[in-house]
């Protein structure tokens, strides 16, 4: 009976912690900006066949970053 108490307690306690905090999309989004190659960029990653291990995965990074700009910011 008293764990449950406490869960229901400490549910409602971050509830509300969660529910106080403003969160607003447009500022939120104001420091991220989408990550853009120039076009001499574009053309050595072209030229570049494999990519070492490192470049792909921060290649990853980067995409994911842009997908997640996209969906949350617009």
């Amino acid at each position: 009976m008293r764990s449950t108490m406490r869960l229901c307690l400490i549910a409602t306690a971050i509830f509300l912690t969660a529910c106080s905090i403003p969160v607003s999309v447009d500022v939120d989004c104001a420091w991220a900006r989408p990550i853009k190659f120039s076009e001499p960029t574009k053309a050595w990653l072209g030229a570049l066949s494999p990519w070492p291990g490192h470049v792909r995965e921060d290649l990853i990074k980067i995409a994911r970053h842009n997908e997640k700009h996209r969906t949350f910011c617009g």
